[in-house]
């Protein structure tokens, strides 16, 4: 009945992570927050503390947002939540489970590590999809340095509310008995 559980939360979540990144893809205006969304999403197999679900979830959620996106035609919220953040929870998880002699470096490491991993899919995205440019000149010539500074300001809270979700999630899981 376990293995049941987990199958059922991991189909649930592949389901709800594919209808964020089809809007997304869809709606390009949604392409970062459906890529967001289905990260958070991918959080619910890892209550259960479960990798093969949780990683299994990411596969197919990809595999279907490409099969319902018009056969990876269009790969606006696809690229983000592909390359980082479908990958983050699992990283997070898999950090949060290992046991470091020293905590305290090991998880500024790891945040500087996640740090430059986001910064690079924000930098890949832009220059695959130009999303983030418009019209504005003052944009097209300074996004990258934006992007660099601004990434790297800003993902520490984005790495911090994830972690929050995480533990929601979890609790609302246990609290649900799912």
């Amino acid at each position: 009945m376990k293995n049941a559980k987990i199958i059922a939360l991991s189909a649930v979540t592949t389901a709800l992570a594919t209808v964020f990144l089809v809007i997304g893809n869809w709606f390009s205006t949604f392409s970062l927050s459906g890529a967001f969304m289905a990260s958070v999403v991918m959080t619910m197999p890892l209550a259960k503390k479960t990798y093969k679900g949780a990683i299994l979830s990411y596969l197919a959620t990809i595999l279907l947002t490409g099969v319902f996106s018009g056969f990876f035609t269009r790969w606006d919220a696809l690229f983000p939540f592909a390359l980082f953040s479908g990958l983050h929870p699992i990283a997070n998880y898999f950090f949060s489970e290992r046991s470091f002699s020293n905590k305290l470096v090991a998880k500024i490491l790891f945040i500087v590590i996640k740090d430059i991993w986001f910064v690079g899919v924000l930098i890949a995205t832009h220059f695959l999809f130009e999303v983030y440019t418009g019209e504005v000149e003052f944009i097209r010539k300074y996004i990258v340095p934006i992007l660099l500074t601004g990434g790297a300001i800003i993902f520490p809270l984005y790495d911090y509310l994830m972690t929050r979700f995480q533990l929601l999630t979890t609790a609302i899981i246990i609290r649900f008995k799912l």
